[in-house]
């Protein structure tokens, strides 16, 4: 870990920018409507190049059947697909909750914004350790810089990876639960001697606006007509085992690779202390060579060695030589070392491990397995009682209608101005002109026909 915070420490800028992006990925995911409709303004109000700009040149396209111009057409469209995704009423209400309870998902909700920004800081966290244990093996010969750039690449997309592996394997096991839940009560009905029909999903398909359809159907029959199951009706766990192989992977691997790494530490450092002390002893060799030779030439043919060891036995001492140091103290702390950086690594390993079954766990918990479900409860918006339900909707489609409303003024000036200045005939100029019957909501009541 402290590694890993020096790591971060040493790459500020890279780490807030990657933080900054979580915060903002993880708001869009949970609000992609609202995104999606702050783009559409944008895209119309960016000046020069923007929508109303471009459409603004286009004054001769004229729509007989409506009366309306073409450009003004294009704008109320776009403004209209996302007015009639908030055109709800107490109808719709019914439904949406009905599709839920039939799909036996009333009740569960998305992925909410904190989780995934938990789920992204713990993906950074797996990123800057896996980075720190690739740094040195991503790209073999480039500079420690790039080789550190590259080990964050690939430890991020793996991070991702696993992210997306873990949830899609949440999800599969939510989805088995229900099927699950429709055999066991499908056999309850056939052992009871109340079994009509084969286990298979209606020939109609249902949906959310014809979900009373099926309302006289078993409530396992129900249930299968909203998720989407094999011929057979059973469990598949494809991506379940996938995940489970990947995440074992991974985690045999980096361990693997912490473990040569801290080796390779380990023997570097005796490899540093060598060199080190063979640098400082070199000055000295020649003045031994020269000694050694002296002592042989006074006492004759004797070697140096051997009046060392005379010598040294007759001062009490076993030689003359320094001994090396002794090398059971430091093969102890090398055991002690690589002992102790596998058991951390064994740590971490299952550390990962952890978080990725906490991935999964999230993945079972929120999100929905009906072929619906998501566009119901986005219907319902968390509102358990049709009257805050119907405010929030009246209040969403007048904000966007104002919205288009002032939108489709800008251009239908815009237009005036050009107009103005190119000199078009007096029939153009005069429809231009008359344009008070070419409202939103007036192009709401022929769209609606």
């Amino acid at each position: 870990m402290e590694e890993i915070l020096a790591y971060i420490m040493l790459h500020k800028i890279e780490t807030l920018l990657i933080a900054f992006a979580i915060i903002i990925l993880a708001f869009v995911i949970t609000h992609w409507q609202e995104v999606k409709f702050w783009w559409l303004n944008l895209t119309y109000n960016f000046p020069f190049i923007g929508k109303t700009s471009r459409l603004a040149k286009d004054i001769e396209g004229f729509d007989e059947n409506h009366k309306w111009f073409y450009s003004e057409e294009r704008l109320c469209r776009d403004y209209y697909n996302f007015y009639e995704k908030v055109d709800k009423d107490s109808e719709s209400f019914d439904e949406a909750k009905a599709y839920l309870h039939a799909a036996g998902e009333l009740g569960r909700k998305p992925t909410p914004t904190f989780i995934w920004v938990m789920i992204f800081i713990l993906v950074v966290v797996e990123a800057f350790g896996f980075a720190y244990v690739l740094a040195g093996f991503t790209i073999p010969g480039a500079s420690e810089a790039t080789q550190q750039k590259g080990a964050v690449g690939v430890a991020m997309m793996l991070a991702i990876l696993l992210v997306w592996l873990t949830h899609m394997t949440g999800q599969e096991l939510h989805k088995n639960t229900l099927i699950k839940k429709i055999r066991r009560w499908y056999k309850n009905d056939n052992a009871g001697g109340s079994n009509w029909r084969d286990l298979k999903p209606d020939e109609q398909l249902i949906t959310i606006d014809n979900t009373f359809d099926d309302e006289k159907s078993p409530n396992y029959i129900r249930m299968l007509n909203r998720i989407d199951v094999n011929d057979k009706v059973k469990t598949t766990y494809t991506k379940t085992i996938l995940t489970i192989i990947f995440i074992i992977a991974v985690a045999v691997g980096a361990t693997y690779i912490r473990d040569q790494v801290l080796k390779q530490e380990i023997a570097s450092s005796h490899e540093n202390a060598v060199n080190i002390f063979n640098d400082d002893a070199s000055p000295f060799a020649s003045a031994d060579a020269s000694s050694d030779e002296d002592i042989g030439a006074l006492f004759g043919d004797t070697s140096a060695e051997d009046v060392k060891e005379d010598l040294g036995a007759l001062f009490g001492g076993e030689t003359l030589n320094s001994e090396k140091p002794d090398s059971n103290n430091n093969s102890i702390i090398d055991e002690t070392n690589l002992k102790g950086g596998e058991a951390t690594f064994l740590i971490l390993g299952l550390m990962f491990v952890f978080i990725q079954i906490l991935g999964i766990f999230f993945g079972m918990h929120w999100d929905f397995a009906g072929r619906e479900s998501k566009e119901a409860y986005e219907c319902l918006k968390g509102f358990s009682t049709k009257k805050a339900f119907l405010a929030y909707y009246e209040r969403m489609k007048t904000h966007i209608a104002r919205t288009a409303q002032r939108q489709l003024q800008k251009l239908q000036h815009a237009m005036n101005i050009i107009n103005d200045n190119s000199g078009t005939d007096a029939e153009t100029t005069a429809l231009l002109r008359n344009n008070k019957d070419r409202t939103f909501q007036q192009y709401l009541t022929f769209e609606d026909k």
